[in-house]
């Protein structure tokens, strides 16, 4: 049922030069929301809740700006400024976990909570009250007045629950800090979800493990389990340190029968040497058979050549490595090559591993359910400029591409103001 109040507000260009202003009202729906002026024969105009770019609360008035550069002004709410904020954060926040991925498998529990974020620099982002909610591969944020978030298990080093203080503390692979507080008598159920949440992951990866590795014994695939999660790139030198006999176990997963792709990875591999050479291991099942299927992607590192390169090597008809570049301006390119991993990392386990949002042109994704996730997420701008193309010919049509990727990567030099002149 749609929700309406009362308000005035105004529309502004990009040079803040009011296009029209207007007393009436807000009706709010599940995917976007109305302004209208007074009477019948005002139809008002829609706007959705994933064109908009921004928000901004100030006082009892709140703004935005959508994509199309239009800014609104809210105010004038006669008094229940503070129950619209609150119902208009929440159906966005909705409509946004939804768009944006956010909640991965079934929700387990939910909890009121406090929320901040603490990031490298020891900065304070305080979130607010609201929502913790738990699902089976994601722990979403919902905050009454600010824009929901997501942790992914996946992405999530560690966690810690303080019983003194009654807090929990999500460490992630990023360097932030989420502090958890407020939770009131709910904070060992919190404890118990959590720990059920985690319990879960891992045991779903162990019996994934156990069904495609079954010469493992229970303390390797306990350690492999920790490394891989659910498709994380692991490097060669990381299986190596869980045992000595698993990289040659896992080239043999990686490449199966496929000579012409596994000659591409070698040549690559020798080119970056081993230390930039990783593996993604996750778990899917058939969609017609329900049989359970092992998914290998490899990632080449040639931090030398300024170049990451991926592919996936377990289906039938595999044959496609992609390219990457690094986008620097200076600096060295193997010192930002974790990041530009960590851009890939998000993208494959965000879309379950569909890596069509990374390349395919925009106008295409623009009528799919990638729609929003385009405009939002900032990674997943940053890898698409990064995009410089694909392969799948022929190991001797490779070659010659990747000389082509070679010159196309190159770091882009700034010349010093009086360089080059005569």
């Amino acid at each position: 049922m749609a929700l309406t109040y009362s308000l005035k507000y105004k529309k502004l260009n990009p040079l803040n030069k009011i296009l029209l202003e207007k007393e009436g009202e807000i009706v709010i729906d599940r995917q976007n929301f109305r302004l209208k002026g007074k009477g019948a024969q005002d139809m008002g105009e829609v706007i959705y809740f994933g064109d908009m770019k921004d928000l901004h609360i100030k006082g009892e008035e709140l703004s935005f700006t959508t994509y199309t550069k239009d800014r609104y002004v809210l105010s004038d709410f006669l008094n229940l400024f503070d129950d619209f904020l609150r119902d208009f954060v929440r159906v966005r926040n909705e409509y946004l976990a939804d768009a944006l991925f956010m909640k991965v498998g079934m929700l387990i529990k939910e909890f009121d909570c406090t929320v901040e974020i603490v990031n490298n620099y020891g900065k304070i982002n305080p979130k607010g009250r609201g929502k913790i909610q738990l699902y089976e591969g994601s722990i979403v944020f919902m905050p009454e007045t600010r824009e929901c978030f997501a942790v992914y298990l996946n992405f999530l080093k560690g966690h810690e629950f303080d019983d003194e203080e009654f807090i929990l503390h999500l460490y992630l692979d990023n360097g932030n800090v989420i502090n958890v507080s407020h939770l009131g008598s709910y904070f060992e159920d919190t404890q118990e979800a959590m720990e059920t949440v985690m319990g879960k992951m891992y045991e779903r990866v162990l019996k994934s493990l156990g069904l495609f590795f079954p010469e493992l014994d229970a303390q390797t695939l306990i350690k492999l389990a920790y490394k891989v999660k659910e498709g994380r790139f692991v490097s060669m030198k990381e299986f190596k340190k869980i045992d000595k006999e698993l990289p040659e176990k896992v080239f043999t997963a990686l490449y199966g029968e496929k000579e012409d792709m596994k000659s591409k990875i070698e040549m690559l591999k020798a080119l970056g040497g081993e230390d930039n050479f990783l593996v993604s291991l996750s778990f899917g099942k058939d969609r017609e058979s329900g049989d359970p299927f092992l998914r290998t992607w490899f990632l080449q590192g040639l931090p030398a050549q300024n170049l990451v390169c991926i592919g996936r090597t377990s289906g039938a008809n595999d044959n496609i490595i992609h390219f990457f570049r690094i986008i620097m301006q200076n600096g060295d390119p193997a010192e930002k090559m974790p990041a530009k991993i960590l851009e890939i990392e998000q993208s494959l386990v965000l879309f379950k591993f569909d890596f069509s949002p990374v390349y395919k042109d925009r106008k295409e994704l623009r009528k799919s359910k990638y729609r929003t996730v385009l405009k939002k997420l900032s990674f997943l701008r940053l890898l698409r400029k990064s995009y410089l193309g694909y392969n799948h010919q022929n190991f001797d049509t490779f070659k010659t591409d990747l000389e082509d990727y070679f010159e196309r990567a190159k770091p882009v030099v700034l010349q010093k103001p009086g360089e080059g002149e005569k």
